[in-house]
C-alpha cells in the first residue's frame, strides 16, 4: 500500500511538471527556461531584488549559490543582503572594493578557482544583467502581468528544475568557472583572446526569451513584498 501511495505522488509530482511545461512554453518561455532563470538568479541578493520591489528583504525564496563556499549546504532557499560600501565616490568603486576586499574568504561566493579580474567580471556582468532583466519587466512583464498559475509553476523551483540548475551552478564554483550552464570549458581571463571567449560567454543569456523569462520570474518573486 505503501509503495503505491509513493509511486501515486510521483506521478501526479510528474504530471503538474509536464502541465507546468507546456504552460510555460505556450506563454512564450523557452523550453530551458530552468537554465536561464538559475543563471540570472545564482547570486541574486536582496539589494538586486530592490530594484524590482523596493520592500524585498531575506525572506523571499529565490534560491541561490551560498556565498560560504565552505558551508555544507551549497544552495541557500533564499537570497541574502549583501551590501555594497561606501568608501568610494561610485557605486562601480565600491562594487570593485567589495570584490578584491573578499580575495581569500570563503564568504565571498566563488569559491577557490576565480582570479581577481575574473571575480570583477563575474559581478559587474550580474549587475549589467540584472538591469537588463529590469528593462523588460518593466516594458513586458509589467504590461502584461503572469497570472498566478504561471507564478505558482515559476516559483516551484524544486519540481521545475531552476533550483536544480542553481545546485549545478555551486557544485561547479567548487571546480571551475562556469559563466554558463553549458557545461563547456572556458580559458582563464589573462588577455584579449580569453576575453573575446568570456564575452561571448557573458552575453549568451541576453537573447529576448531568457530575459522574458528571468524578468517574469523576478515579477512572481518579489510581488509579494
Amino acid at each position: 500500500m505503501k509503495l503505491f501511495v509513493i509511486l501515486a505522488l510521483i506521478a501526479l509530482a510528474s504530471s503538474a511538471s509536464l502541465d507546468c511545461n507546456q504552460l510555460l512554453t505556450s506563454n512564450g518561455f523557452s523550453s530551458n527556461f530552468n537554465e536561464t532563470i538559475a543563471h540570472a538568479i545564482h547570486s541574486m541578493t536582496v539589494e538586486a531584488l530592490k530594484t524590482f520591489n523596493p520592500r524585498a528583504t531575506e525572506r523571499n525564496n529565490v534560491p541561490t549559490v551560498n556565498l560560504d563556499r565552505s558551508s555544507s549546504e551549497k544552495v541557500l532557499p533564499y537570497a541574502p543582503s549583501k551590501p555594497v560600501g561606501d568608501d568610494f565616490s561610485t557605486r562601480s568603486m565600491n562594487l570593485i572594493d567589495s570584490i578584491l576586499g573578499e580575495i581569500g574568504n570563503p564568504n565571498d561566493g566563488l569559491g577557490p578557482m576565480w582570479s581577481p579580474v575574473e571575480r570583477i567580471a563575474h559581478s559587474f556582468h550580474m549587475w549589467d544583467l540584472w538591469t537588463r532583466i529590469h528593462e523588460v519587466y518593466e516594458e513586458k512583464v509589467q504590461q502584461q502581468q503572469p497570472t498566478d498559475t504561471i507564478c505558482s509553476c515559476l516559483l516551484d523551483t524544486k519540481t521545475n528544475g531552476i533550483y536544480k540548475a542553481v545546485q549545478w551552478v555551486s557544485d561547479h564554483y567548487d571546480v571551475g568557472t562556469p559563466i554558463t550552464l553549458l557545461n563547456r570549458p572556458i580559458p582563464k581571463l589573462t588577455d584579449e583572446s580569453s576575453w573575446k571567449v568570456w564575452k561571448n560567454r557573458l552575453l549568451y543569456y541576453y537573447d529576448d526569451k531568457a530575459l522574458f523569462d528571468a524578468a517574469s520570474y523576478l515579477y512572481c518573486a518579489t510581488k509579494s513584498f
